[in-house]
């Protein structure tokens, strides 16, 4: 055996040292090319024998240098990378943002704008700083939580740092241990505290692994985990299995550190709306340049320079800036609500959610059980009640699984842990000693223990579970009083347990459990209370009336699920809902209809292969019904196992494959039109593994293209709240890392919250969009109307317009203060809808119009100013700079307030008192620069009455306030015909 060993683990080392080259590193990750494709370098993997003992055998005696596993896999540090500042600022300004700003500044520094150049430049060098300092900031606080320091002893004796474990490494379990890998327990009993992991503090305990399989959750202590009690009879050797990003917990700072790239289908929109408005500006420019700038004798260079800088006009460069900053305000807005975001993308996403998926236990209902009764009241029930759990007691007190408690207290029996491997039983006459426990396991829904009758010396298989699971494990010879109040109980919304026992003999007690549980002998049932969250069914209604589709994912029992949905006004009618099952076993539908409490079965087709179109046809007659559905994940796990993904039809293959592909296509497309109809119309899912939530989750971003939000309670919820668009978890462990919010309330109401801040902040964006591409436009048709005069702006006239006025705009627009009710809608973001698109140009159209007005009036009442020729620069004073000037500061305050879009996601603007304190004050300057002779010098405004004619400052300001009113007048019958909303259909 040993002989044959070391032969396999030679192979593993040759294979291992070829690979090792063609190894590379990916966000921490490292890959290894494995035929033909890279993927995670796992030490489970490589296994070269059938045979699972000799696997573990493998593992456990591997012959792995210590150099090759610290190359190969690395060691158990969580490393989180803080860039220094020169590197920072290298990466950050050769990116295209900046690329723009450099091009831009060049340019205004040829015209001569020496001042603004200085001033943007230094602008964004600060906004780069702030950027850095914050996130060095973050970084700093994950490197904290990231890794645990403490010293652990290896087989050989010698004490190591735990970040320096290896994979392969054995070491001794102590109490209080926490590390930053994950590892098996190849010896001893350990209970171990996994909240970090699920959010719920329960004790878990793990048990030695005997040989390799596909589930090893019950052997694994995962990273972040804190052992909390060890075995004292023997010593509990741990074997590294994964580490540092590899690990469980690393795959979640992972996540933090790379998220996956946002949705950009709003900004790939602006990006080519700005294309097809630059060309159309620049086209006008081109037509005024061949028309009449020609003529006027500008310098080639003038001209060139002026093409150029057109760009930058049209293209802000600052833009992504303000999207960045309106994304943390929010962030900063929830977290006054105690709702901690750790991903600001996240809150403009969660203005696009149209489905909300809710957990059950845990969400929309308490974490807690409280025990209601058993059935029927026998002594044999509370033998099992009394023994058949996982309870250890911690600092002299009872800790565990808070269902095994209440049902332990429901049996008012007492429990010894002295002396004893696990536990003893006793009250009045009768003691149980438990020796061997079979953990709860959620494939196999149940758990068991093997107990001894210490009066009778009897040894009993006592066994609980999920009560279906019970039944289909019994011998069926069972009081069918107990299915009745089984039905009874479930359809009421209580917790169902089974109980089972079964007597052993002395040569029984050491088979596997697969083989001990069957032909159990059914007992009877306990029943536990699951109550609602005081204000759930508040809040549910809510988001019900606003339009939204909710569904709840949950692992409980269909009937207890149904309740709860009912319960929380999910749905009106619990009596009008179909439960839809699937028999694995007899490949058969289960129909249950809960107006009549009866279950009923499809019959079997007996023709080969043809079952599953007989199912597929049978669910679409039952869709076309008019009730609430409501499946399994029995049936859930029968479709997606049949679903056939990427069928290539070839027609050179030979007929009779041709035909069968053929046949498996349209099997396929019948199957996803079935499961599309079914997801359209299924509210409640129930009896879902982890996995399976995950699965709908996508099915329905993927197939129905939903943007959906997962709410959990952290525990068997990460991988689908990790999956959503939007994810919200309940607490403020390392499980919280997964999802994108995390409320320290335990209500459903931060749900709400978060849609509302979504909405706003997502109406915010293209508002920020829409006011600083219509005042960039505004600038250019300005700079293009003074160039008839061969005039521009000034230095300072532009550091006025851009950040002295609407610069403080676009930072105060961030402020503005979310609605307070939910509506049917959400925000248009389609840059090119008819809505969005009549807005802009209403706008833009008017104010160019009062523009050219304005132009025409100044040419025709004011002297031409003397111009060089050729035109080398521009002239920075004059009447005509001095009222584009004015007409500028108007039109940038009034804009922003026909802009502003109030109901139905922000309150009015006079709630945002920084922005309407700004726009106030910035109007107030304009109109004593426009009317008072003695204030206008700062700005380098001539005295225009004098240059022009009298009072041609009230006629400008008239036409202003006109073509302002008419804008916003227009823009309110827009509104009417053309809502900047979206409604929402479920």
């Amino acid at each position: 055996m040993h002989s044959l060993l070391s032969y396999r683990f030679k192979q593993l080392i040759d294979h291992l040292q070829k690979t090792y080259y063609q190894q590379y590193i990916l966000f921490y990750l490292q890959y290894q090319l494995n035929d033909g494709q890279f993927q995670p370098v796992d030490f489970l993997q490589y296994q070269t024998s059938d045979a699972k003992g000799r696997q573990l055998q493998m593992l456990i005696h591997n012959d792995l240098s210590h150099q090759i596993r610290q190359d190969i896999y690395g060691n158990s540090k969580l490393i989180v990378p803080i860039q220094s500042l020169p590197s920072y600022l290298f990466q950050e300004l050769t990116s295209p943002f900046y690329i723009l700003q450099y091009f831009s500044v060049l340019l205004w520094i040829i015209e001569g704008f020496l001042l603004f150049s200085i001033v943007l430049i230094s602008f964004s060098f600060l906004a780069c700083f702030i950027n850095y300092f914050l996130m060095r900031k973050s970084r700093i606080s994950l490197q904290q939580l990231s890794n645990f320091k403490q010293n652990v002893k290896l087989i050989n004796n010698n004490i190591i740092d735990g970040n320096q474990l290896l994979v392969g490494d054995q070491f001794y379990i102590e109490d209080h241990l926490q590390l930053n890998c994950d590892y098996l327990l190849i010896q001893g009993d350990v209970m171990v505290n996994e909240s970090t992991l699920t959010g719920e503090a329960i004790p878990i305990p793990k048990q030695t692994i005997k040989q390799l399989q596909k589930d090893i959750y019950q052997y694994t202590i995962f990273g972040g985990t804190k052992v909390i009690k060890i075995s004292q009879y023997q010593n509990n050797i741990g074997l590294v299995i994964r580490t540092g990003y590899s690990s469980m917990r690393g795959q979640y700072f992972r996540n933090v550190l790379f998220p996956p790239l946002p949705s950009r289908i709003f900004y790939k929109q602006a990006s080519k709306f700005l294309i097809i408005l630059g060309l159309i500006l620049l086209s006008i420019y081109t037509i005024l340049l061949i028309v009449r700038f020609q003529y006027m004798n500008y310098s080639i260079k003038l001209i060139i320079v002026r093409y150029l800088d057109a760009i930058t006009w049209i293209i802000p460069p600052a833009l992504p800036i303000f999207f960045s900053l309106n994304q943390a305000i929010s962030l900063i807005k929830l977290q006054y609500l105690d709702i901690i975001g750790s991903n600001p993308i996240k809150t403009e996403d969660s203005g696009k959610i149209e489905t909300i998926c809710f957990d059950k236990t845990g969400t929309l209902s308490t974490l807690g059980l409280q025990a209601y009764d058993y059935f029927p009241h026998q002594d044999s029930l509370l033998d099992i009640m009394a023994c058949c759990h996982h309870l250890t007691i911690i600092n002299q007190e009872l800790n565990g699984d808070p269902l095994e408690l209440e049902i332990f207290k429901l049996t008012d029996w007492n429990i010894n842990f002295e002396n004893q491997k696990y536990f003893q039983i006793y009250k009045n006459q009768k003691s149980f000693q438990v020796i061997k426990i079979f953990e709860f396991n959620s494939h196999l829904q149940r758990m068991s223990v093997i107990a001894l009758d210490e009066k009778q010396n009897q040894y009993y298989l006592f066994v609980k579970g999920s009560p279906e699971k019970i039944i289909e494990l019994s011998n069926k010879q069972y009081d069918y009083s107990i299915f009745q109040y089984l039905q009874k109980t479930t359809y009421e919304g209580l917790r169902v347990i089974g109980l089972a026992q079964k007597e052993l003999s002395f040569d029984q007690i050491e088979q596997d459990r697969v083989v001990l549980e069957n032909q159990l002998n059914f007992c009877g049932l306990v029943t536990l209370k699951n109550n609602l969250k005081c204000d759930t069914s508040q809040v549910i209604e809510e988001l019900q009336s606003s339009n939204l589709d909710l569904r709840i994912i949950s692992g409980d029992n269909p009937l207890t699920t149904v309740h709860c949905a009912y319960e929380s006004k999910l749905i009106k009618n619990k009596q009008n809902t179909l439960i839809l099952d699937y028999d694995n076993e007899k490949e058969l539908l289960l129909l249950q209809d809960l107006s009549q409490q009866a279950q009923s079965k499809s019959l079997v087709d007996p023709k080969l292969g043809s079952q599953f179109n007989f199912i597929m046809t049978q669910l679409e007659l039952i869709l076309q019904k008019d009730c609430n559905f409501a499946i399994t994940g029995n049936l859930w796990g029968f479709l997606m196992q049949n679903k056939v993904n990427d069928i290539q039809l070839n027609q050179s293959v030979d007929q009779t494959q041709y035909k069968q592909l053929r046949q498996i296509e349209e099997i396929d497309m019948k199957l996803i039109d079935c499961l599309n109809n079914l997801m359209r119309k299924v509210k409640i899912f129930t009896r879902m593994k982890p996995y399976q939530k995950k699965e709908i989750v996508q099915y329905l971003q993927n197939q129905l293209n939903k943007n959906v939000m997962m709410v959990g309670d952290g525990a068997n919820d990460c991988s689908a709240i990790a999956e959503a668009l939007v994810g919200v978890s309940f607490n403020s462990s390392d499980a919280s890392y997964t999802s994108p919010f995390s409320s320290k309330k335990d209500s459903i109401e931060c749900v709400k919250h978060i849609l509302l801040q979504g909405r706003a902040t997502k109406s915010i964006i293209i508002e920020i969009f829409q006011y600083y591409i219509l005042i960039s436009v505004l600038k250019f048709i300005g700079t293009t109307i003074l160039q008839f005069q061969g005039m521009n702006f000034g230095d300072f006239q532009y550091i006025y317009m851009n950040y002295l006025s609407s610069i403080p705009v676009l930072i105060f627009l961030t402020l503005s203060v979310k609605e307070n009710q939910l509506i049917n809608a959400i925000p248009n973001d389609d840059i090119f809808s008819i809505n969005n698109q009549l807005q802009f140009y209403n706008i833009s159209i008017l104010t160019s119009l009062s523009c050219l007005i304005i132009f025409l009036i100044v040419v025709d009442y004011s002297e031409a100013p003397s111009l060089p020729n050729p035109i080398e620069s521009y002239l920075k004073e004059g009447p005509l700079n001095s009222i584009m000037m004015l007409v500028n500061q108007f039109y940038n305050m009034t804009i922003c307030i026909i802009l502003y879009q109030s109901s139905p996601f922000k309150k009015p603007i006079y709630f945002n008192y920084s922005l309407i304190s700004w726009i106030i004050l910035c109007l107030i300057i304009a109109s004593i620069a426009t009317f008072n002779n003695s204030t206008r010098s700062w700005l380098l405004i001539v005295d225009i009455e004098e240059e022009i004619f009298e009072h041609i400052d009230i006629l400008v300001f008239f036409i202003i306030i006109f073509t302002s009113a008419l804008c916003y007048f227009i823009q309110q019958i827009l509104k009417l015909k053309f809502p900047l909303i979206k409604s929402i259909q479920k």
